[in-house]
């Protein structure tokens, strides 16, 4: 059993270290200082760890961590930032100033003999960039410009996207610049967009003819996934053609077993054969 004298004594002993300590501990450090002397008390009165567990709610990893040394260290916070990046400081701060990624900041260092982890580094260079206010952008854009990733680029841009929707659905875009600008640079995109009317127009007129027509042309295209596509039509020509000519479709059927599929997931672990078809044939029949 534990003694109660002693136990007053070291709360005693405890609180007398805290009130001289006042200003120099934090309220986490006081904390950390009071579970740390009484581990050590605990394990000097001969308790077990497995006791001492129970006794305090912690866990053993905190026991051995703290079961020697001068609680008065052992409770404090660092508060200098790590040691070991304090040495390369300046080549840091140069790096920053120079708006290099923290990744070839760390490459950097790493060959200087730091042997930390990455997410250390990027704390530490978070609080010298708010420390010595360093206009830090390491982001850049396209052509390799260092761009402030906070401020908003007051320029004037065709996304991918617009581009997409113009040669597919025909939508303008914002200005007749941007068209102008885009089919002079970029000769694909006039090819693209002929691509796409031509093969829309084989199924609007259901002409084989222009099938084939649309093959032989494009198939020796310069743009290798055009190409790839219309040799692809090539070598499923017969199923291509019935998809042109024929007004069947074989959605009907696809859709069916899609549904059987559902059915199976839903069943699962539920029935043997019979219900299971039984319920096949029930739900095919309701739609």
């Amino acid at each position: 059993m534990e003694n109660p004298l002693k136990t007053l004594k070291l709360w005693n002993k405890i609180k007398k270290t805290l009130d001289e300590d006042e200003n120099e501990l934090s309220v986490a450090e006081k904390r950390r200082y009071e579970e740390i002397v009484m581990i050590q008390n605990y394990l000097a009165q001969g308790y077990a760890p497995v006791e001492i567990r129970e006794l305090m709610h912690t866990s053993y990893a905190r026991i051995r961590r703290y079961a020697t040394g001068d609680a008065h260290n052992m409770c404090r916070f660092s508060r200098q930032g790590s040691s070991q990046l304090d040495k390369y400081r300046a080549e840091i701060i140069d790096l920053l100033n120079q708006n290099v990624n923290k990744k070839e900041i760390f490459d950097k260092i790493t060959t200087l003999g730091y042997t930390g982890k990455m997410t250390a580094l990027k704390v530490y260079c978070l609080k010298l960039v708010a420390e010595l206010q360093i206009q830090y952008t390491p982001k850049k854009n396209i052509i390799g410009v260092a761009v402030n990733p906070n401020q908003k680029p007051d320029v004037h841009y065709v996304t991918r996207q617009d581009i997409f929707k113009h040669l597919w659905s025909g939508e303008e875009f914002d200005t007749k610049t941007d068209s102008a600008y885009l089919f002079e640079n970029y000769s694909s995109l006039t090819e693209l967009k002929q691509c796409i009317n031509n093969f829309r127009e084989i199924y609007i007129y259901k002409n084989p003819k222009l099938l084939d027509w649309f093959i032989a042309i494009y198939s020796q295209s310069s743009i290798r996934t055009v190409a790839s596509f219309a040799n692809g039509l090539l070598t499923d020509i017969d199923a291509v053609s019935n998809s042109v000519t024929s007004t069947l479709s074989n959605g009907f059927v696809e859709g069916n077993n899609n549904r059987i599929k559902v059915i199976k997931r839903i069943m699962y672990g539920r029935a043997k054969i019979n219900l299971l078809s039984a319920k096949v044939v029930q739900g095919i029949n309701s739609n």
